[in-house]
């Protein structure tokens, strides 16, 4: 799970469950921005999270091929 705040209303929420993009805007598909379940804000997915959640998914099957 990645969590995310807002940053306009300041709700934490799960980026994988929050809303991608506009589905009427003709860049929904290559465009990352996130929107808030509570606000609507769209906001870039912090780079720093995802970096930090896949680095604790390697650390875990690591960690179980070595028991």
């Amino acid at each position: 799970m990645i969590t995310m705040k807002c940053d306009f209303c300041g709700v934490v929420f799960d980026e994988n469950k929050s809303r991608k993009g506009c589905a009427g805007c003709p860049m929904n598909n290559s465009c990352k921005k996130i929107k808030c379940p509570n606000c609507n804000y769209e906001m870039h997915p912090e780079p720093e999270m995802r970096l930090i959640e896949t680095i604790r998914k390697w650390g875990g099957k690591i960690w179980k091929k070595e028991k």
